[in-house]
């Protein structure tokens, strides 16, 4: 059921790994540091996530697509690549606990606000286990169709907000100093290093060597959405708004009005929204399940994906129950812990890999 996906494809799942969750969650961490020089924060983070997509990339380049953890296996000890799968199972299960936890809580404030959280968690657990059967490129295709509805609700935001948008909000720009741009842009950064789900995608990529490429695309389609979502909110309501509200860019939906027959779009918006965050689900529960596979070394993950997803449920209902703890991690812990797993971890193996290499160059110039 795992075929192979193309190039555009994969970026396209870029996209959706970092985009429907930094959507919500950034413009309020972001602009409670920047304010109106929130964009200049999102273009720092971009700048360290395209270098992060640079050594996903070259890592991907050297194993040719070959499982992550079967290639450390092969290129230094099966236990070493159990211990870093362990650890990496572990990351992606509270990663995916947290995902879950945030689609919930949305759901919860602005839809379902008598629906009991276990009823919402379990309805969400098994419609994405269902799509995680399906496979990788069932997953990419849907994804593919969903991106491609931007073309239909950019331009309707857009005019719906013409009349609304003031430039003069945006200023003055430069007004916060470097340490603090560089600070707004910190918990952004950990949202783009979510660019590393590439190393369990690779084995089911057409061209691993445009790995590079895969991951520079989806990071520019996700850095152009961020700016236009955070520039549009500013100029409609004012950079002190980001502060002062949980999803600012869905407030700025519920206020367009199109004559007397488009009215009250923010349930048009959120619906779409949902359909994206169902897709990053799945796609982290499917790296889960592939980090599982490999890290046992299992030939079949399918009897396991049940198993995998109740303990994301079990995760998502008491160590996320509550919202505020959620929100100082997101604001104070994702970083260090996205940069530890998602970048010091690949770049550990990466200089592993290349001394392994120098050291079997030497031997056989002895020989």
């Amino acid at each position: 059921m795992n075929g192979k996906i193309g190039t555009s494809q994969a970026a396209m799942l870029v996209v959706t790994t970092i985009l429907p969750t930094a959507i919500v969650v950034l413009p309020e961490i972001i602009g409670t540091y920047a304010e109106q020089d929130s964009p200049l924060a999102i273009m720092m983070a971009t700048l360290l996530g395209v270098g992060i997509a640079a050594l996903i990339g070259t890592i991907i380049r050297y194993n040719n697509g070959v499982p992550f953890l079967d290639w450390i296996g092969a290129r230094s000890s099966p236990l070493l690549a159990t211990l870093l799968g362990l650890l990496l199972l572990q990351f992606y299960l509270d990663t995916s606990a947290t995902i879950l936890r945030e689609f919930v809580n949305f759901v919860k404030d602005t839809v379902l606000l008598n629906t009991p959280i276990t009823v919402m968690t379990t309805l969400i657990l098994v419609i994405t286990i269902y799509m995680v059967r399906q496979g990788i490129e069932c997953i990419a295709r849907v994804n593919s169709l969903v991106i491609l509805l931007f073309l239909f609700f950019i331009p309707l935001y857009t005019f719906g907000l013409a009349g609304e948008m003031n430039v003069h909000r945006l200023l003055p720009i430069f007004d916060h100093s470097l340490s603090t741009i560089t600070l707004a842009s910190l918990t952004p950064t950990s949202w783009m290093s979510e660019v590393a789900i590439l190393l369990f995608l690779a084995p089911y990529l057409k061209s691993p060597q445009k790995a590079r490429l895969i991951g520079y695309m989806g990071l520019l389609f996700v850095f152009l959405m961020m700016m236009f979502s955070m520039i549009t909110t500013m100029m409609v309501f004012g950079p002190q708004y980001l502060k002062l509200t949980a999803y600012p860019g869905f407030s700025t939906v519920g206020i367009i009005q199109i004559g007397r027959f488009v009215e009250n779009l923010d349930i048009l918006f959120i619906s779409y929204w949902v359909l994206a965050i169902y897709l990053k689900f799945s796609i982290f529960l499917f790296a889960t399940v592939e980090c599982f596979k490999q890290t046992f070394r299992v030939k079949s993950s399918r009897p396991f994906i049940g198993a995998l997803g109740l303990v994301i449920a079990l995760e998502c209902l008491f160590t996320w129950s509550d919202p505020a703890k959620l929100n100082i991690y997101n604001k104070e812990g994702r970083f260090l812990v996205f940069i530890l797993f998602n970048v010091l971890l690949p770049l550990a193996v990466l200089l592993l890999t290349g001394l392994h290499q120098a050291k079997n160059k030497r031997k056989g110039c002895e020989t």
